[in-house]
């Protein structure tokens, strides 16, 4: 019996010894990551929900584009925001959701009395680069919508290139630009231009 029990006694101590022996060489071997410039799996996991934040921060900003919430849609950026469209800058959360509105109103008035059209706002092609409490973000936007014909037609497309910030913990966008690249009725521009 003392026999067996020195047995398991010795087993377990050497069972021990080798997870003791493995924590180290995992710990060095960590250190080491991180000591030759790869972030650690802490780091990675956050850069992850980050980008993985971002990602659905954009889908709530499609959706509040979609339906006009502009009240809504203003909260999308950080106080001093700026978006930067062809017909210029506008700056600060009240400045945006004038602008866009005012376009909505427009586009409303040009479509009344035509019949209602099914339309659908996509965006694709997101590529994220979280740097710790920053992100440039760029994405391709497409809005398709129903010809007089019954057809599926893209109106606009183009892309969305922005720094965001994080603020109170939350991913807000800082600035965007609109680079319109297809927009139904425009005249392409120059090659020297569109480089």
């Amino acid at each position: 019996m003392n026999r067996i029990r020195s047995v398991v006694t010795t087993g377990a101590l050497s069972c021990l010894i080798a997870a003791s022996v493995a924590g180290t060489e995992g710990n060095a071997a960590a250190k080491s990551g991180a000591a030759a410039g790869k972030p650690g799996i802490e780091a990675r996991l956050q850069r992850l929900e980050d980008e993985a934040e971002i990602r659905r921060r954009l889908q709530d900003y499609m959706v509040l584009l979609r339906n006009r919430d502009w009240d809504k849609y203003i909260l999308m950026f950080s106080k001093d925001a700026d978006i930067v469209m062809d017909e210029g800058t506008r700056h600060g959360r009240e400045d945006i959701r004038n602008r866009m509105a005012g376009a909505s109103e427009r586009m409303a008035k040009a479509a009344s009395g035509k019949p209602v059209r099914q339309s659908a706002d996509l965006l694709s092609n997101v590529e994220i680069r979280v740097h710790g409490d920053t992100a440039e973000v760029s994405s391709r936007f497409t809005f398709l919508a129903e010809n007089d014909s019954g057809q599926f037609v893209v109106r606009g497309s183009g892309l969305y290139l922005d720094s965001w910030v994080r603020e109170d913990g939350e991913w807000l966008i800082k600035r965007r630009k609109v680079a319109w690249d297809l927009l139904a009725g425009a005249k392409p521009a120059p090659a020297a231009e569109r480089k």
